[in-house]
């Protein structure tokens, strides 16, 4: 696994305790210690690659 892989992969299992955790998105971020861009970013990359699985980058 790639440095790329291993980043989607630890964001993957961030947006997955962020959307159980029950926390507003700002609440969420900055107790996690993020940025809200980088939250809204990541949450739109799992989004979009949700909706076209076979989509390669």
């Amino acid at each position: 696994m790639n440095a790329r892989e291993q980043l989607r992969q630890d964001w993957a299992i961030l947006i997955a305790v962020y959307k159980t955790s029950g926390l507003t998105m700002s609440a969420w971020y900055a107790a996690n210690r993020f940025t809200k861009d980088q939250l809204k970013y990541w949450l739109y990359k799992a989004k979009r690659e949700s909706s076209n699985p076979f989509q390669f980058q």
